[in-house]
């Protein structure tokens, strides 16, 4: 079962890397058409996947080395 919720616990920064990488591409492909809403928006979410993956990676390291 631990190993389990260990495996399970370090998916989760992959899905934000990789959600981050998604809007990564979608601000370059909107990045010189002029769209300015869409294109801060994509920004930061981009931003905000890439932390929480390194917040999440963190945090499962800490958790593991204390039990």
């Amino acid at each position: 079962m631990k190993t389990l919720t260990y495996l399970l616990a370090g998916c989760l920064p992959i899905i934000f890397v990789y959600l981050s990488l998604v809007y990564m591409r979608k601000f370059k492909k909107l990045n010189g058409t002029g769209k300015i809403p869409d294109i801060v928006v994509a920004k930061r979410r981009q931003n905000f996947f890439l932390f929480l993956a390194v917040v999440s990676s963190v945090l499962i390291v800490i958790v593991i080395t204390q039990f």
